[in-house]
């Protein structure tokens, strides 16, 4: 059994976690809200513009945190939250100065579009 996680060690280690199809930290994107840390369990809040985001990329951002985490052995959970109007502004201007191209063909599991 491990010591209990702290939401420090939390936020340090999804620090430089990336978006799929954004060059830009999630952090940096406002897409991490509320972290909660009881034990070895970790909840992480993860904003999204809004909900009906495709499936794929709500797996690989859930991915790409669990792997941030991986060394702490942290049994995570990833809620989404829709972003707040202001938040969503923010986030959608990020992208236009941001956008990579797109999601890479490895990543994809799902034919929907990208939001």
């Amino acid at each position: 059994m491990t010591d209990s996680i702290a939401t420090a060690d939390v936020e340090a280690a999804i620090r430089d976690v990336t978006h799929p199809e954004i060059d830009a930290t999630l952090a940096e994107l406002g897409m991490i809200g509320t972290i909660e840390t009881d034990g070895e369990a970790v909840t992480i809040d993860v904003a999204i513009p809004m909900l009906g985001i495709p499936a794929a990329v709500k797996q690989i951002l859930s991915d790409r945190l669990a792997s941030a985490l991986a060394s702490m052995d942290a049994d995570l959970t990833v809620e989404f939250v829709e972003m707040d109007d202001g938040q969503r502004e923010a986030f959608f201007e990020m992208e236009q100065q941001n956008w990579s191209g797109g999601l890479d063909q490895e990543q994809t599991t799902s034919s929907d579009p990208p939001f």
